[in-house]
Parts: structure tokens; C-alpha cells; sequence
């Protein structure tokens, strides 16, 4: 940062500007808001098309992939499920008996 130092003498210093020196000030800040201001329009004019493309692409390949591993495919007359959702029908689970075991809990005196 660049400061100026006037003076007039060993310990009195000259006012900087004025009245004009204010008015050059604000319009100097007034113009570097406005030229941040068009600079982010223009970005955001320019990004934001290309993120909802990049973001519609990406979904493209993300629906294709899980369709190949046969996620989200409904069957006939079913709603689309998640992998999560297992039918009694499905090959690759396993069942088996399952039985609760429960500790004897010390009584209190």
C-alpha cells in the first residue's frame, strides 16, 4: 500500500485533498463496485450454463451406469427400487435362522 506523508513542517501536516480528495475517493470506490459487480454478472452469465450442462451430463452417465448394473430398473408393474430394497425372490441373499440370546441380568438385593 502506497501512503503520501505532506507537511508543512516538523509537526504540522498538511491536509490531503479536501473536499475534492473525498469526492475523488467515493467515485473512485463507487466505480471499482460497480466494475466487481459486472465482472460476477459476466462470470455467473458464463459459469452457470456450464455447470447445469456439466451437472446433465454427468446424471446422463450416472442413469446409464446403474442401468447396466440393473439399479433403478422397475419390473413389470413394479416401482423402481434401490439396491437396498431386496425382494424374498432375489438369488443373492442368504437366509438363516436368527434367535435373541439374553443375558440374565444381576437381580438387586
Amino acid at each position: 500500500m502506497i501512503r503520501f506523508f505532506i507537511s508543512k513542517g516538523r509537526t504540522q501536516s498538511a491536509p490531503m485533498g479536501g473536499r475534492w480528495g473525498m469526492i475523488l475517493g467515493v467515485a473512485m470506490a463507487a466505480t471499482l463496485g460497480l466494475v466487481l459487480v459486472t465482472v460476477s454478472i459476466g462470470l455467473l452469465l458464463v459459469l452457470a450454463p456450464v455447470v447445469i450442462i456439466g451437472g446433465l451430463i454427468a446424471r446422463a452417465r450416472l442413469r446409464r451406469i446403474l442401468r447396466e448394473m440393473g439399479i433403478g430398473q422397475p419390473r413389470e408393474g413394479d416401482a423402481p427400487r434401490s439396491p437396498f430394497q431386496r425382494s424374498p425372490g432375489d438369488g443373492d441373499v442368504i437366509e438363516g435362522e436368527y434367535r435373541v440370546v439374553e443375558e440374565e441380568k444381576p437381580r438387586r438385593p
